[in-house]
């Protein structure tokens, strides 16, 4: 096996052990399957999305939110697919008066923390999906609740599943805010959203892990035939461009899955950004990669620029905007350290 091939089944590799330590679900529901165990969502008025497993009959998924006066509290309850188990939605809220009908609709197996009042709202079989232009993925809701806040303090929400394996995930919130970090790693939840739906791992990645294997193969087999010898800055660029390309066809291979099954969406052009602006700086991050040493710093500039940019637009998974930038900041040549003699 020559050293083209090793690099590229080394490539391989760390990119299967390593984006899964990334790819992590943002908030984990595991546990939490009993009152006392509920998980306390932070800033419940912020928009984001719980995503949860209930593997029994009656099982029962517990959150807790604490409201004040002004707020509202927004749910959303989606599954996976049109076949899926079709989980119901409690609302428990505080202050009330524990006997009213809400309670009487409720299972009889299910318990209403004394002092609390609820509502049922029962999941329904989705008819239509919609598409979510920034994982880009489809959503099938089949509950949903709004209640302006008057009574402040701590209210419970309770996800139902109706049999076994019932997959949900639970939108919270109304205010669209993300923290730079947040922002950052948007790329591994829109992983964690697909590993959701069903998708595996390889699945999600084959596109990615097809035109970097495939593009670094071509790549260095023209560089032995031209004699080029590439600098580790070099080469850290190229395969940033790569990874950009990848990302890219990961966003194209699911918008089309996605909208093969919500049909046409208006959305659809915000996904296209999100594809094609990684798409270019891509092909931009391996021009750079092709320059001969030693590099301008205006050179260094631009792809500094361009691994900054691919994190504002979710390039590269990561990856590649963390080599771009490493290797704008790499000198050309590293240094060897001779190993001392014993």
């Amino acid at each position: 096996m020559n050293l083209q091939w090793r690099l590229a089944v080394v490539l391989v590799l760390v990119l299967c052990f390593a984006h899964p330590v990334l790819a992590h679900v943002p908030v984990s529901a595991e546990g939490n399957y009993e009152l006392n165990t509920a998980l306390p969502v932070e800033n419940p008025t912020k928009s984001y999305v719980l995503y949860g497993h209930l593997h029994e009959t009656g099982d029962v998924a517990w959150y807790q939110l604490r409201m004040n006066p002004g707020d509202r509290l927004v749910l959303s309850l989606m599954t996976p697919g049109y076949n899926a188990s079709v989980p119901d939605l409690i609302v428990m809220s505080p202050g009330t008066d524990p006997s009213s009908e809400g309670l009487r609709e409720l299972p009889k197996t299910f318990s209403v923390p004394q002092g609390y009042d609820a509502t049922i709202i029962r999941g329904i079989t989705p008819r239509n999906a919609a598409y979510e232009p920034f994982s880009p993925s489809a959503v099938f809701e089949v509950a949903s609740y709004t209640q302006e806040i008057t009574t402040p303090g701590i209210y419970y929400v309770a996800v139902v599943s109706p049999s076994v394996e019932t997959r949900y995930s639970l939108g919270v919130g109304y205010v669209e805010e993300f923290t730079p970090l947040e922002w950052v790693f948007v790329p591994s939840g829109v992983i964690s959203t697909h590993l959701w739906e069903g998708q595996s791992i390889l699945a999600i990645l084959t596109p990615f892990l097809a035109v970097v294997v495939l593009g670094f193969i071509m790549i260095a087999r023209r560089g032995k035939r031209k004699g080029l010898l590439l600098t580790y800055p070099s080469w850290m660029a190229t395969i940033a461009g790569l990874c950009y390309l990848g990302g890219a066809a990961i966003t194209l291979v699911q918008m089309v899955r996605a909208l093969a099954v919500t049909g046409p969406s208006s959305s659809l052009a915000l996904t296209l950004v999100f594809a094609i602006i990684p798409l270019l700086l891509g092909v931009w991050a391996l021009r750079i990669g092709r320059l001969s040493s030693p590099w301008a710093m205006q050179v260094r500039a631009t792809l500094l620029l361009i691994g900054l940019l691919g994190l504002v637009f979710w390039a590269g998974l990561i990856v590649g905007p963390v080599l771009a930038i490493g290797a704008a900041v790499l000198p050309e040549h590293l240094p060897y350290i001779q190993p001392a003699r014993k």
